[in-house]
């Protein structure tokens, strides 16, 4: 006799490792219920998979995960406050006549609890604070992120605008909590549009996680997370004032509408890295230093020609970008707003997995 375990929030990874304690089995993960990628003991007939999930989600997640490895299977629901447990599904041959046995056998596991009423959606999945603390984000307002958390705690469904690749954890489970709207990057202005229709009130509030400049005025009704997600390349062409080269490169990155707070590495090449410009800008955006060796930089191949240069010209602050964001995509080539030196800037290629 054994269970496949399915479920997300603290609680319900709690009551999970339960019931396996004491009956066995294993847990299995969105991807493999969806999937049906799961291992299942050959011969055994006692065994079904068990939604440790509010009643309602758990018969909402079985409808949209049915695969020919899960068709035959029984499916019991078990609340993750160990309150109740429900044989949802009682399966098909061989594996109905042994469903009685394992909901006994949870059922013993549990207790001998009445409960009065079923449960809601409250903890079905995690909040955005691992999110947050994974991503290095930065957040507008702290009110308004206890608001957010609180919200989907209780289990109430939330909007979250993005224009960065973003991945759910769970495929199965987070979408009942979050209500996930992404904007490719050539659509940044309908992102922005979208941002400032829910800032004037006329969208209900909303999470946007972001590295797009959205401004400096308060917004304490929505919320937005800034990732760490950027890398600017670094090219010193004449001695200049550290002082004014933060600034600049600031301004620089909001004109092209791109939050200073997303930047997460300053990359310059060894001979650079100790200058005070690069250590005086890497302290200003709150960003590590990195540096690569010049053979390095020169065999690093940047995309697309510099429109402006008929032959080919060496782009240090390109390569180096591109460097410390591996397969990353260029946001600013060669920006020479701060005098001085030229920067580049680019996007990490990696994905953002919602809520972690």
């Amino acid at each position: 006799m054994y269970v496949i375990c399915y479920g997300k929030s603290p609680k319900a990874l709690e009551t999970g490792a339960k019931l396996i304690n004491e009956i066995g089995g294993r847990y299995i993960t969105g991807t493999e219920l969806i999937t049906g990628s799961f291992v299942l003991a050959e011969g055994e007939t006692e065994c079904a998979i068990v939604m440790i999930l509010p009643l309602e989600a758990a018969v909402k997640s079985m409808e949209e995960t049915v695969s020919d490895k899960t068709r035959n299977l029984p499916v019991i629901a078990v609340s993750p406050e160990e309150r109740y447990a429900a044989v949802i599904r009682r399966g098909g041959k061989p594996y109905d006549a042994g469903v009685n046995a394992v909901y006994s056998a949870i059922v013993k596991v549990l207790g001998p609890f009445c409960f009065s009423a079923f449960e809601g959606k409250e903890g079905l999945t995690g909040d955005l604070e691992n999110l947050v603390s994974k991503y290095s984000m930065k957040v507008n307002c702290e009110d308004t992120l206890n608001r957010f958390n609180s919200a989907i705690r209780s289990g109430s469904k939330v909007n979250v605008y993005t224009d960065l690749p973003v991945v759910f954890a769970d495929p199965v489970i987070d979408p009942m909590t979050y209500s996930l709207h992404i904007y490719p990057y050539d659509m940044r202005d309908d992102f922005i549009r979208q941002y400032q229709a829910s800032k004037e009130g006329k969208t209900e509030p909303s999470v946007f996680i972001t590295c797009t400049y959205l401004g400096d005025g308060e917004d304490r009704n929505n919320l937005i997370l800034v990732p760490k997600s950027l890398s600017i390349g670094i090219e010193i062409k004449v001695k200049t004032d550290p002082g004014y080269c933060c600034p600049a490169i600031r301004q620089s990155l909001k004109n092209h509408l791109i939050d200073p707070a997303a930047v997460a590495r300053i990359a310059s090449s060894y001979t650079a890295r100790d200058s005070e410009i690069v250590k005086t800008v890497a302290e200003d955006l709150k960003a590590e230093i990195l540096s690569f060796d010049s053979d390095r930089i020169a065999k690093t191949v940047v995309p697309l020609e510099m429109t402006f240069s008929p032959g080919k010209k060496p782009d240090s602050a390109t390569a180096l970008a591109l460097l410390a964001s591996p397969d990353g995509m260029i946001l600013i080539r060669r920006s020479s707003s701060a005098k001085g030196l030229v920067f580049s800037t680019a996007l990490d290629s990696r994905k953002i997995v919602l809520p972690e």
